[in-house]
Order: structure tokens, then C-alpha cells, then sequence
């Protein structure tokens, strides 16, 4: 019986893992105490991974994409709360955390 010459293929165009060169693990650290909301990591992570996520409509939030998808990797979430009489937002960053060298812990 004919065997079939089958290559194992992946959807993304990213290297295979056995492929790239040895980087030693890291843990992201995020300094929540110096976040200002900026989402400057949100835009590096679609620049390094050449992501292009669509505008969003306005719906009133800070919060844009509103979402993780496949073109939106890493995303700033607020949440705004009352303290002391005045609004304040408490910002979290969501990340899919696949990156072997992310491009958002460098912003």
C-alpha cells in the first residue's frame, strides 16, 4: 500500500519551536505602579507581530478592541471605580502569553 507524503503543516507563518534558537525562559512582569493607561505595550505587541486588528466603533469606554481575538494579542482593560469622591480607573493588561520574545514587555 502507497504510503502518502504528508508534511506537517502550521497555520502560522511563525518559526516551529525546535527551529528557533535556545532562549531561556523570562517571566513578563508587569509594574502596575508605573502604568499609566498608555497602551503602549497594546501597539508594540501589533507592531512586533505584525497584527492589524480593525477600528472598533466608540462605544463610550476606554476599553478598544474590546477584546482578545487573533489580531489583538495583548489588551489594556479599565475599570473605573469611585474612591474618595473622585473617578479613578484600575487598569489591567490581558495577553494571550504565547510569545517566546514579546514585543509588549519591551514598551
Amino acid at each position: 500500500m502507497p504510503t502518502l507524503n504528508i508534511q506537517r503543516r502550521s497555520a502560522t507563518t511563525t518559526t516551529p519551536p525546535q527551529a528557533r534558537e535556545h532562549v531561556p525562559p523570562v517571566a513578563k512582569l508587569i509594574d502596575v505602579s508605573t502604568c499609566i493607561g498608555c497602551k503602549a505595550c497594546q501597539v508594540a505587541c501589533m507592531e512586533w507581530n505584525d497584527l492589524r486588528a480593525e477600528v472598533g466603533h466608540n462605544v463610550g469606554v476606554y476599553d478598544n478592541p474590546a477584546d482578545l481575538d487573533d489580531q489583538t494579542w495583548t489588551l489594556m482593560r479599565f475599570s473605573e471605580v469611585e474612591q474618595n469622591e473622585r473617578l479613578e480607573w484600575l487598569i489591567r493588561k490581558d495577553g494571550c502569553m504565547h510569545c517566546a520574545d514579546p514585543g509588549c514587555l519591551k514598551a
